[in-house]
């Protein structure tokens, strides 16, 4: 399937991670006009850098979770002619801890970024596309963690993933009147930093390959994009509310 999004405005968060590295080359690569923001700009650059990509993409500071910024970000894309059609919420961080001892900071602070911020933007976002009336896209980066218990310490992350899954419901049924479709993905195990740690391990990786996921692999980034991409055009035109499991099958199991 060929998809063309000549003419869209795509704004990626967390777009300096593995996955959101891949995420902004795909939604450029589909032609879009790309805004790839995260909290340190130099690292969006280096990260795009070193994937070998620029071409029509933007990279610029957010803080997801500062409602100033996103509305100040908003606005000036608005102004510069480039409202944005496709919002892609990735930032996200895990932070893993036992449930008896588990940090309140650290708690708030998956919150505030998991949920808080990406609340926050969708609903800037969405007010944005409805006041230029064109419609337009929401993904959201959920995880499996937030339908099953995918690890023993992660209990606040796979917290917001669910809380996410139901916030993609919400959005969809409250603005589907505007045209404005809103889905997730949730991905399973895929080979990014924030999962080193654990498929580092090969007693875990080979368990995690015999008997959770039956294609028998851990996912690329790039099959995250490629699904993030489709609910992102036409193609999925009457596709809203929905969660894509992008995992190997690991859920369905």
């Amino acid at each position: 399937m060929h998809i063309d999004l000549t003419g869209r405005t795509a704004l990626v968060t967390g777009a300096a991670g593995g996955l959101g590295v891949q995420q902004v080359l795909a939604l450029a690569g589909a032609r879009a006009h790309v805004v790839a923001t995260d909290r340190n700009e130099a690292q969006i650059v280096a990260a795009l850098g070193k994937a070998g990509k620029v071409a029509d993409i933007t990279a610029r500071v957010l803080d997801v979770t500062d409602a100033d910024e996103n509305e100040a970000l908003v606005q000036e894309l608005a102004t510069a002619g480039r409202g944005i059609d496709i919002l892609v919420n990735n930032a996200g961080i895990s932070i893993p801890g036992s449930v008896l001892d588990y940090p309140e900071d650290s708690f708030d602070r998956t919150l505030s970024v998991n949920l808080r911020g990406l609340y926050l933007l969708s609903q800037t976002v969405a007010r944005s596309m409805v006041a230029r009336g064109t419609g337009g896209a929401i993904v959201n980066l959920a995880s499996i963690g937030g339908m099953i218990v995918d690890g023993p310490v992660s209990s606040a992350y796979d917290a917001t993933k669910a809380a996410v899954i139901q916030l993609t419901k919400n959005f969809a049924v409250e603005l589907a009147h505007t045209g404005i479709r809103v889905n997730a993905v949730a991905p399973g195990y895929i080979a990014t930093e924030m999962t080193r740690r654990y498929l580092e391990n090969p007693d875990y990786l080979a368990d995690l390959l015999k008997h959770k996921i039956p294609m028998g692999r851990v996912g690329l980034p790039e099959e995250v994009a490629q699904a993030i991409v489709f609910l992102a055009s036409p193609a999925a035109a009457y596709i809203t509310g929905h969660t894509l499991n992008v995992d190997g099958g690991w859920v369905a199991i």
